[in-house]
């Protein structure tokens, strides 16, 4: 008999199960389903905005790398300028330097060319000069040598 009645009991217990029970019952299951569906999903977006903000930090340090990195080399650059600048403008002095002393000498050379031709004329005139008073002298002194001899005919 105990049996009969937990039969009874279980075929009672099924009457009085109505439909609001079990539409509660399924509603109750659904939204358990849909709590872990979108504990799911909450966790799945809260992984992708971890990876994005972590990727966003790598790309932030690389830039930050990239720009100093750049910076360096503008510095290198400009150095490298500067160098090469100072380094032509040098080349130049001394380029400079080398024509004006060319210069200096050539045009030095030219005047002291130039001198030694005029004392040559200077000592040629200086010479007939010389002579002429010399022959002057013997005139006025009515001397008569050998030499202003050989002077008188132009030998």
């Amino acid at each position: 008999m105990d049996m009969s009645i937990s039969l009874l009991d279980e075929e009672e217990l099924e009457r009085r199960r109505s439909v609001i029970d079990e539409f509660c019952t399924l509603t109750h299951e659904t939204s358990e389903l849909k709590t872990r569906h979108y504990r799911g999903i909450v966790f799945t977006l809260s992984f992708v905005c971890l990876l994005l903000v972590v990727s966003l930090g790598v790309f932030a340090w690389r830039a930050n790398a990239m720009e100093q990195e750049r910076q360096a080399l503008v510095e290198e650059l400009r150095l490298e300028r500067a160098a090469r600048i100072s380094a032509t403008l040098a080349a130049k002095d001394v380029e400079m330097d080398v024509a004006t002393h060319a210069l200096d000498t050539k045009v030095r050379r030219d005047i002291v060319d130039e001198r030694m031709e005029e004392q040559r004329q200077r000592s040629i005139e200086l010479e007939a000069l010389a002579e002429k008073i010399a022959q002057q002298k013997l005139i006025e002194a009515d001397c008569v040598t050998p030499k202003s001899v050989l002077a008188a005919k132009g030998l």
